[in-house]
């Protein structure tokens, strides 16, 4: 892959020496230039497209890895394939196409990873519950989506309900002694008042206490 690069250069009739500087951006190629010419240093400037190789990170790699094996395990691995249609396109287009379609669609899933809470990562594995649920929002041949549209449709599953109940209850247990039957609490009523997955279950909790006036056990 290529970047660019901005090369700057200062020279003065009286300081020994060149100043040398390769910096990422223009405005900072500019910022170095005006520091030289303020100087009263005689300024050249290059701007360069360099050639770097591809290098990924331990990250990338570990989920384009996660990825691939969930994929596996939805369409070849299964007499019957979990998923007919990942199945189907897998046939279409062959097992290498996949393949790199799976490093790209790992680095959709960390970016879609890194805006979900904290209380929804609890509900399983990286590799064998959260990814293959990220994953689950494509359709077969597409390698990313929306990235708070992903987050939203995880987040009003009912598994992040589930979750998030679970959660909650179990914080109002070892907090402040209450049981599900302590509370009283209907489902439909959990979810109208107290299911908010923009705030964490435990600070929900809290609220709750708040509200009843409870006290801590611990």
């Amino acid at each position: 892959m290529k970047i660019d690069l901005f090369y700057v250069e200062g020279e003065h009739d009286n300081v020994p020496g060149i100043a040398r500087t390769v910096v990422a951006t223009e405005d900072d190629a500019n910022k170095e230039a005006e520091v030289l010419l303020k100087a009263g240093a005689y300024v050249y400037r290059q701007d360069m497209s360099v050639e770097i190789p591809l290098v990924y990170s331990h990250l990338e790699v570990e989920a384009a890895l996660c990825v691939w094996e969930h994929l596996c395990e939805i369409t070849v691995n299964t007499e019957q394939p979990a998923s007919p249609t990942w199945n189907e396109y897998r046939e279409k287009v062959g097992s290498v196409a996949l393949r790199h379609d799976s490093i790209y669609i790992s680095k959709w899933v960390n970016q879609v990873y890194d805006l979900l809470p904290e209380w929804y990562r609890a509900i399983g594995a990286y590799d064998w519950e959260i990814i293959p649920a990220i994953v689950s929002c494509l359709t077969p041949g597409e390698t990313f989506k929306d990235l708070k549209q992903t987050r939203d449709e995880l987040l009003s599953s009912e598994d992040a309900e589930i979750e998030y109940r679970r959660s909650f209850y179990w914080t109002l247990k070892a907090r402040y002694g209450l049981d599900m039957e302590g509370v009283g609490l209907s489902e439909e009523e959990f979810v109208t008042y107290w299911y908010d997955r923009d705030v964490a279950p435990e600070d929900q909790v809290d609220r709750y206490a708040e509200k009843y006036d409870l006290e801590k056990v611990r």
